[in-house]
């Protein structure tokens, strides 16, 4: 499967962050999002199924069949299931008509995992239509809610008007973006050793950025990408796909260094969050990379 990096980047730019926002934010799903971990399982849950719908039918009907499943054993329930699903099928065709015109693929793929959700769970009375709110209220302020808008986006002179940062906390991000890229650079091969020095400061740099509520999400991803390593370490050694991986891991650390220097030194950013995206985008492409089988690893090339 071939997946464009500009379409994989805004994917996660107007479809993911806004609906894992939606989702971590909504009171009623706090009981199930409470474990942190659980959380961070869920966020990379959307993001796969959303890469899925674009690029593999297939994986993505598995995918939600994983998930139906799970919803049913936590016993969540069904009008939040509505409403969250409606709010992301909404998302996903607002994001093809914006990016792809006409293209039937996409839109079919979203019909498929429509209607199997709806068989998933709707009621035997319940038709398609009846089940998914695409016109209610709620779900039209829910996708309100969910729009960048230009104006909303902080600058790094706003963000440091707020005082909301000291001056510790801004010299803690700074070493630790350092001390990743120093680690990240300390070898060209993913031995065990490597991998577990790598997790260590990305586990180190996600808790220093997520005490503050505006960099949480950067976090998060590093938190993510440290599971994901470690999930890994013993095949990534010798994995085909092993130079690809140190490659991307060169690039998020550069980035996270960048992306210090422009923020607490230059003060220069038009948007504190201008990383997020592709960040994330990037953890992505390192997981998919890591659990296609060997035939997928094949066709799976990001351009």
């Amino acid at each position: 499967m071939k997946i464009q990096k500009s379409s994989l980047e805004s994917l996660v730019s107007e479809v993911v962050l806004p609906f894992e926002h939606l989702v971590m934010s909504d009171e009623r799903l706090a009981f199930y999002l409470k474990d942190e971990n659980v959380a961070k399982l869920h966020n990379m849950a959307i993001a796969k199924l959303t890469i899925y719908i674009y690029s593999d039918i297939n994986r993505a009907y598995e995918y939600v069949q994983k998930g139906a499943k799970s919803h049913k054993e936590k016993l969540i329930q069904i009008p939040f299931l509505k409403e969250f699903y409606s709010v992301y099928f909404r998302l996903c065709r607002e994001w093809k008509d914006n990016h792809l015109d006409s293209n039937e693929t996409f839109e079919s793929n979203i019909a498929i995992i429509e209607k199997f959700v709806y068989e998933s769970f709707a009621s035997e009375e319940e038709s398609l239509e009846d089940f998914f709110e695409y016109a209610s209220e709620v779900v039209n302020s829910d996708i309100e809610k969910m729009h960048y808008k230009d104006s909303e986006k902080m600058s790094a002179k706003a963000f440091f008007e707020l005082e909301s940062i000291d001056e510790l906390e801004i010299q803690d991000m700074k070493e630790s973006s350092i001390e990743l890229q120093d680690t990240v650079a300390s070898s060209n091969s993913l031995s065990v050793k490597y991998i577990e020095n790598i997790t260590i400061q990305l586990d180190i740099f996600a808790r220093i950025l997520e005490k503050n509520i505006e960099f949480k999400d950067i976090g998060f991803s590093l938190s993510k990408l440290s599971d994901i390593l470690k999930n890994f370490k013993d095949t990534l050694p010798t994995h085909q796909k092993a130079k690809n991986i140190y490659i991307s891991l060169n690039g998020i650390a550069e980035d996270m260094v960048s992306w210090t220097r422009v923020l607490f030194d230059e003060q220069s950013v038009v948007d504190i969050h201008y990383l997020d995206a592709s960040l994330l985008s990037s953890i992505i492409q390192i997981e998919m990379l890591l659990t296609a089988s060997e035939d997928e690893d094949d066709d799976l090339e990001f351009f």
